[in-house]
């Protein structure tokens, strides 16, 4: 069944619409596609009439919203193909049909009544506003005008009545509303249009005012009753209003209003819509220009506080959350008001904005906890922030208003303290719960680290006395505690000497007694003793600074990695401090403790991979002063880890634990060998040598660890040599590991090739030679023989960047070469053997696509020439076959590792001469592939890659690209690629191609070639061909996009 071939008619859509919404998908298989006919219809040309027909109160309830929602979507999108002397018609069937549905409305209390007839309102109101330039200048008075007086029966005179002006007040709200969405309108217009409502909002402010007005003579219990239609207009009188706010109109110009919206917030029923309306009016930043008639309205809000008692009472969390942000919206964007009258002298003033802060003050203190027992308090922070920057901003008086408001953030210090506290029940939250105070805490934090150059020393004063007091005091009180050392922390982390003038590192009296605190608390809960480890990680550059307090520090990272619920933190913790700190004095404590956690089992499998860091660098800390000790905890630290490797490489079947496992270990051992080589390089290369020379004479060593190959290491203080050694022990296992599983777990080999690939970076990342000796002529033996047990789909991902590594580590090496030369031959070779493969493949296999370009890139970029120059010339043609089929793939990464590696390639043969004659002859189909993907065979964000080959070629060879190009585009007529779209008449999927013209094509050309030495403008042109080729230059569609692109 071809739905997409059903016409578009009044009794077909009627069929469709009524079968979709009473059908579920599960019992029509059709249903996608009667959605997809559906939108297709509401988008062609014969909805203009269908629509009218479906909006029948005959028809069912989804046939007539259907119906309204096709003349919307015309109106709105496809309003041109009205012609001018339509408008009228089309303007008084929308009116006929729109008074016919509100009417009904009295008799049907059905919802789906006022759907349909709110639906025709946003019609006629977007009519009104494409027309109200030219055509209808005085739509807004006329629906004012004719709307309310179209009654019809005597005896429902009233009811109707009111009933129609709940439509022209729902008309006057759609029109800001659906000013929003005309995109389609060019600036210019949209600005005509913009002008031309505020020219006549003061009609609609009349005509509201009238009604507020008239509300005040009707009975309590009838204008106030929610089943009432005055209600209902008193409730969308004050959305209207909301709606004209928020489209820019100005406090001047509705002041009358704002007092009624006072007394409204006083009921239950207005609450909301009274509250969103004073919120919108001040939250605009234009009210500056008033600010006399701002602080008249001060002690109305100050009134609130009232409101806000009775809504805590009643623990209506969401009456507290709208309460705060029209308090916020006053406050936040009246600041020069508060500020000036608190210099003004007036005491008066001063008064009334002290209850003011004090209201702020309360909303931030909002009791119980966030977000179990409320909810709004963390709304505050950001008039905190404002408040905070904007005096820091004023120049002059600055000091002085610092002087009024520093008792104000002392206080909030105060607040603080108890808003951080953990709830009693704190470990029976969902974790939903967790996770948002975990949020609101940092948002505390980030408030604190705004007053730092407010308070910055005078906090840390404030918090360490407050500190030592409950420790001395009240140290049963965990909560308190944990609250004070989570808001050092946050101010700590953050602390540098360009916070605040007044304070720096130097002045650090406060961080020397905080750490010496450390062992006063009482760490009971595993919640204080995470949030303290946290505090120290933080201090990791001022430990460094300050050594004679890390036996404190590293004392509670120790305690903490004991700890199975803080491990977590611990790890972070020491993780931290040891980036920063020579910890080769604590290094037996740490490798012994994390050893320990490690064997325990309780620590997480990312959390133990960050152990074995740690375990790294604290043993290259160590391999400087005591190179015996460092070598035995080696030893026994890997040695476990290398058998239960071995066992698991025997095993003959294998099961998904078991490849976690697998995993897990060579992950440990990368971790490990890769934190050796890496904290190598943080250390003075000097000391290094003294140490060596020291070490080496005191002590007459051997690490064992290579005995397989009866190699050994003497005690060089080399980190690289020891990772060689545990290389050598450990790439027969890994040979065994990829023998087992190169049919049946390709994960498995990934990861190991992974993992030796992170040790192998360490040794680039250290720009020294590798030592000349028995291991390292053993490593890389072994493993090159690694790759030639490998079959072509094990080839994957870090298979090929690990040989790059061993290419760049060895290839300068003359003694090597050799065997380097076999190895680049051979991935070339089962490269290749991938071409066999057809483009399904290369479309599930990107990753090996992009991993074996980027490797021939980087080599080429570094310069590795002679490496290119063993292949012959048909293999060459080989390599730019396989690189043709990489830029016909749509991921960006993965075209991307393509087009570098052609880029350098093209360098390449302009280097040498001689492949310069081979890439004259073997460039046409690459440069093909290229214009087709630029014309529309990839997706737009795609070109700018594209043109940066093509900019290469034009850089390097003008010549033979402007032959290429002619060649291409106009001797065989080149025709952009088939653009797929959808046809809004049939609803079918077409391919169409745009003609380019021979003088566009030579024009492009001449462009590209001119523009050799600027890049950019360059790709200017390429973007906009790329455009005009898909037909979309100078369309909308493409400025609204072209910022993705």
């Amino acid at each position: 069944m071809d739905i997409s071939q059903i016409s578009y008619n009044t009794e077909n859509a009627e069929k469709i619409v009524n079968e979709f919404y009473t059908t579920s998908q599960v019992t029509n298989e059709f249903k996608p596609q009667l959605d997809q006919w559906l939108k297709s219809a509401q988008n062609s040309s014969e909805a203009w009439s269908f629509g009218w027909d479906l909006i029948d109160m005959k028809k069912s309830a989804n046939c007539q919203f259907y119906g309204a929602s096709c003349i919307y979507n015309k109106v709105s999108k496809h309003f041109s193909d009205v012609p001018t002397d339509q408008y009228d018609t089309l303007k008084n069937k929308l009116l006929e049909k729109l008074l016919l549905y509100a009417t009904s409305l009295l008799d049907n209390k059905n919802q789906q009544i006022r759907f349909i007839q709110r639906k025709l309102n946003s019609t006629l109101a977007k009519l009104a506003l494409y027309l109200i330039q030219d055509q209808w200048q005085n739509c807004i008075q006329d629906i004012i005008a004719t709307i309310p007086n179209c009654i019809n029966e005597p005896d429902k005179h009233e009811d109707q009545r009111n009933q129609l002006i709940l439509i022209v007040i729902d008309l006057l709200t759609l029109l800001p509303e659906e000013y929003s969405s005309l995109s389609n309108l060019n600036k210019l217009k949209r600005t005509q249009i913009n002008s031309q409502l505020k020219k006549n909002f003061h009609t609609i402010k009349e005509y509201l005012l009238n009604l507020f007005n008239s509300f005040n003579t009707l009975p309590t219990n009838i204008l106030l009753s929610t089943s009432s239609l005055y209600f209902n207009m008193i409730e969308n009188s004050i959305k209207c209003l909301t709606s004209w706010i928020e489209f820019g109109i100005q406090m001047d110009q509705i002041q009358q209003f704002i007092d009624y919206m006072f007394v409204y917030i006083y009921n239950d029923s207005l609450f909301d819509q009274s509250a969103e309306c004073l919120t919108s009016l001040f939250s605009s930043e234009d009210n500056l220009k008033y600010t006399n008639s701002i602080f008249k309205y001060m002690p109305k809000i100050l009134e609130l506080q009232n409101l806000l008692t009775k809504y805590i009472e009643e623990k209506d969390n969401d009456g507290c959350v709208v309460l705060t942000k029209l308090v916020l919206a006053f406050g936040e964007n009246q600041l020069s008001v508060i500020f000036d009258g608190f210099l003004s002298g007036n005491d008066q003033v001063k008064q009334i904005l002290l209850q003011f802060m004090n209201l702020i003050m309360n909303l931030t203190s909002m009791p119980g906890n966030f977000p179990v027992d409320e909810e709004s308090s963390d709304l505050t922070f950001v008039f905190w922030y404002s408040l905070q920057d904007t005096l820091l901003g004023i120049d002059q008086v600055s000091n002085d208003l610092q002087t009024i408001f520093r008792p104000f953030f002392m206080n909030l210090l105060e607040i603080f303290i108890i808003k951080l506290q953990l709830a009693n029940n704190y470990d029976d939250w969902t974790d939903e719960e967790k996770e948002r105070l975990r949020c609101y805490r940092i948002d505390i934090g980030d408030t604190m680290v705004y007053m730092i150059s407010l308070i910055g020393e005078i906090m840390l004063e404030f918090l360490m006395k407050r500190l030592v007091s409950c420790i001395e005091n009240d140290s049963d009180n965990w909560r308190i505690q944990e609250a004070l050392i989570y808001m050092l922390q946050s101010v700590v982390s953050e602390l540098n000497e360009s916070c605040s003038p007044d304070f720096s590192y130097s002045n650090d009296v406060y961080l020397v007694n905080f750490v010496d605190l450390l062992p006063k608390i009482k760490y009971t809960n595993k919640h204080i003793l995470s949030t303290t480890l946290l505090a120290v990680g933080s201090l990791g550059s001022w430990l460094e600074r300050n050594p004679s307090v890390l036996p404190n520090a590293i004392s509670l990272c120790l305690l903490g990695l004991k700890t199975e619920a803080v491990t977590q933190s611990a790890s972070f913790a020491l993780k931290d401090i040891i980036n920063d700190c020579d910890l080769s004095s604590f290094a037996d404590q740490i490798i012994s403790t994390c050893q320990e956690a490690l064997k325990a089992g309780f620590v997480a499998q990312n959390y133990e991979n960050r152990l074995m860091s740690i375990i790294g660098m604290c043993l290259s800390d160590l391999l400087i002063v005591e190179y015996q000790k460092s070598i035995n905890w080696l030893q026994n630290l890997v040695e476990p880890y290398i058998i239960k490797l071995s066992e698991l490489a025997q095993l003959k079947q294998t099961d998904k634990n078991t490849q976690s496992l697998t995993c897990h270990i060579l992950n440990l051992l990368s971790q490990l060998m890769s934190s050796l080589i890496q904290r190598q390089q943080n250390h003075n290369s000097t000391d290094i040598m003294t140490a060596n020379d020291s070490t080496a004479s005191s002590a007459n060593t051997s690490f064992q660890l290579g005995i397989g190959h009866g190699a050994m290491v003497n005690s060089s203080n080399d980190e690289r040599a020891i990772v060689n050694s545990l290389l050598i022990k450990l790439i027969p296992i890994y040979k065994q590991i990829i023998t087992r599983n190169l049919s049946t777990d390709l994960i498995i080999i990934d990861k190991l090739f992974e993992s030796i690939s992170v040790t192998l970076s360490s040794n680039i990342a250290s720009n020294n030679p590798q030592p000349e000796n028995e291991i390292t002529e053993a490593i890389l033996n072994e493993l090159i023989q690694m790759f030639y047990i490998l079959n072509e789909n094990s080839w994957r991902k870090y298979a090929y960047e690990v040989c790059r590594q061993i290419l760049i580590i060895w290839w300068k090496n003359d003694k090597y070469k050799n065997n380097l030369e076999s190895l680049f031959l051979f991935s070339y070779q089962n490269a290749m053997k991938l071409m066999t493969r057809d483009m399904n493949w290369f479309h599930d296999h990107t990753d090996v696509v992009e991993q074996y370009c980027t490797c021939l890139a980087k080599l080429l970029k570094s310069k590795y020439y002679d490496l290119f120059e063993k292949l012959n010339e048909e293999s060459l043609v080989y390599l730019l076959k396989f690189a043709q089929l990489g830029l016909q793939l749509p991921e960006q990464y993965t075209l991307r590792a393509v087009a570098t590696f052609i880029e350098e390639f093209v360098k390449f043969t302009k280097i040498k001469n001689n492949l310069m004659e081979f890439l004259e002859q073997n460039s046409q189909s690459l440069m093909h592939i290229i214009m087709i993907g630029i014309s529309g065979a990839l997706p737009r964000h795609l070109v700018d890659i594209l043109s940066g080959i093509l900019y290469i070629f034009v850089k390097e060879y003008p010549q033979l690209t402007n032959s290429i190009l002619n060649q291409i585009l106009i001797k065989n007529d080149f025709q952009p690629y088939g653009i797929t779209q959808q046809s809004v008449v049939t609803g079918e999927s077409q391919t169409t191609s745009l003609h380019l013209s021979k003088e566009q094509k030579q024009g492009f050309v001449k462009s590209i070639l001119s523009e050799s030495n600027n890049k950019r403008k360059f790709k200017e042109i390429i973007s906009e061909f790329s455009l005009t080729c898909r037909g979309l230059i100078n369309t909308q569609y493409a400025k609204e996009t072209s910022h993705k692109y």
